[in-house]
């Protein structure tokens, strides 16, 4: 006795003395899923079904002359679809084969596709080997169909008369499988690749824009559509001319065939975005031009960075060498005053020496600030409060104040507040922004100077009534040689910066123009405050 007669007599025993069949009754298939589950599992096998059908029915168009019948089922044994010769279906049916029946031994029998599902390959039930007489005149070729794993989905089967009965029926079978095993791992990989395609395209921050020969676009990918403000949907199916910037390197590309690397392009619909552009020529199986890819990198940052990094390289040699020069300047500076101060002269000859005197002092403060700014700057830290410092200064401010029509108030909201400073070099910040307050109102005005915490910070604000500054002048400020003022040079203000910096404070300053500015000193309180 053969494997398959053994175990089509097992199948028999079982049905005859577990089951108690009656072989002369017809067995009722049960129907063990709801209109809805089976839609949802239609819907799961609806790919793999697909292409069973495409290559189960090119089968069939070679045995017109011999009724046939394909019957599919999922990995339980539940029939998902059947297709075939019209007379066969309608005696299949009559038996109760139908979407959504389950063939399993305890009540079809024995059959072919609960042993090929039970054994894992091809089985064929040829009348009498069926255990109900009802299927005595049937041929039935069962086989498991799997995924790229080896997991079965499920089974295909041929249902002939059994006078057709053939083993070529089972070799067909079996052939048919491998190809539609071999189709559906295609489609498993092109999902696959698909999806990480997808993954790829929207995650890169790469603008990616693909045409075909004709320049329509085919792929138009979220980064480009944000580097080039325009509506990712709307550009596809669109032409490369609706992106004028690329329309010429992509006429280049498609005319020419020649990739080219490197461009640079600049975007300014939205703001401007510098990027470098590569487009390469796409071609089919047969190497014919099918199209164009082009992929193009934002290098705004770092175009921003290298004009940085260039303004830094200038500052800093400005720097020494301004600091050099001031160094060598100071020491005759010095002498110059010493001796104006010595010269024996008449009261009119007076008048002059004291012009000659205050231009000298001016001369010898903005070298002192040449000086520091070449220093690094270095503070002498220790717990200090800063209620008194501040109320110091203000008191120190307020005689230069009332020569030019201003008045300086402060409050704060409480006095025992403690930071982590070199008192000197906070004194001389504030000194700075309580001077720059008074010449921003050369009418006179009033200025608040108020202390505050928030946050596990000393809050200084300085707010005046003066003319303020544009948007554009305050991100500037803090740059060495910047200044609102026709006779500054901005070195005053980079020191402030410097100095809060190495207090691991910052500088907030908030101008309207002609509303005033308020500039925002933040100081660490120390940890014992905060």
């Amino acid at each position: 006795m053969t494997q398959r007669e053994t175990y089509i007599q097992n199948s028999k025993t079982t049905c005859e003395h577990v089951y108690h069949m009656d072989p002369n009754s017809v067995p009722v298939l049960h129907v063990l899923l709801t209109e809805e589950e089976l839609n949802q599992r239609m819907h799961h096998y609806e790919r793999a079904l697909s292409i069973i059908q495409t290559f189960m029915t090119k089968l069939l168009s070679f045995l017109t002359d011999i009724p046939t019948v394909i019957v599919t089922t999922d990995d339980q044994g539940v029939v998902l679809d059947s297709y075939g010769d019209e007379r066969l279906k309608q005696m299949t049916a009559s038996l109760g084969i139908q979407n959504g029946v389950k063939f399993d031994e305890e009540t079809a029998g024995t059959n072919a596709i609960t042993l090929a599902l039970k054994h894992n390959k091809p089985f064929h039930l040829i009348g009498e080997d069926h255990y109900h007489y009802c299927f005595s005149e049937v041929a039935c070729y069962s086989a498991p169909y799997r995924y790229r794993n080896g997991e079965v989905i499920g089974t295909i089967s041929i249902m002939t008369p059994k006078e057709h009965a053939s083993p070529l029926h089972l070799g067909l079978l079996s052939s048919s499988i491998d190809t539609i095993e071999r189709e559906i791992r295609v489609h498993e990989q092109n999902e696959q690749l698909h999806l990480y395609n997808q993954m790829l395209m929207s995650t890169t921050p790469i603008g990616i824009v693909i045409s075909d020969q004709a320049g329509h676009i085919r792929e138009f990918n979220q980064s480009a559509a944000h580097l080039t403000g325009m509506n990712k949907l709307n550009m596809i199916g669109s032409h490369i001319s609706e992106v004028s910037v690329l329309k010429p390197f992509f006429d280049h590309v498609l005319t020419k065939e020649k990739g080219i690397e490197n461009i640079e392009i600049t975007f300014s619909k939205l703001d401007e975005r510098k990027c470098l552009l590569d487009i390469l020529p796409l071609y089919d199986h047969n190497q014919r031009l099918s199209g164009a890819f082009a992929q193009f990198r934002d290098m705004t940052s770092y175009y921003q960075l290298q004009e940085q990094v260039i303004q830094s390289e200038k500052l800093s040699a400005i720097g020494k060498l301004g600091a050099g020069l001031a160094h060598e300047i100071r020491n005759p500076l010095t002498s110059i005053i010493g001796f104006t101060q010595l010269l024996d002269v008449d009261k009119k000859q007076t008048h002059y020496i004291d012009i000659i005197r205050t231009e000298l002092e001016r001369m010898k403060n903005l070298v002192n600030q040449f000086v520091m700014m070449g220093k690094q700057t270095s503070s002498e830290r220790k717990a200090g409060q800063l209620y008194p410092l501040i109320f110091e200064t203000v008191e120190l401010m307020k005689s230069n104040a009332h020569l030019h029509n201003v008045e300086i108030n402060f409050h704060a909201e409480e006095e025992q507040i403690t930071v982590w400073m070199d008192a000197s070099q906070i004194k001389q910040v504030l000194i700075n922004f309580i001077k720059n307050a008074i010449e921003a109102m050369p009418q006179g005005g009033e200025i608040t100077v108020s202390l505050s915490k928030k946050d596990q910070h000393a809050i200084i604000a300085i707010k005046d009534n003066g003319k303020g500054m544009s948007e554009k002048e305050v991100k500037q400020l803090g740059t060495p040689f910047f200044s609102t003022k026709n006779s500054g040079l901005g070195i005053g203000l980079s020191i402030c910066f410097d100095i809060m910096k190495a207090h691991d404070g910052k500088i907030v300053i908030d101008s309207d123009k002609g509303s005033g500015t308020i500039a925002n000193l933040f100081l660490p309180l120390h940890k014992e405050e905060s």
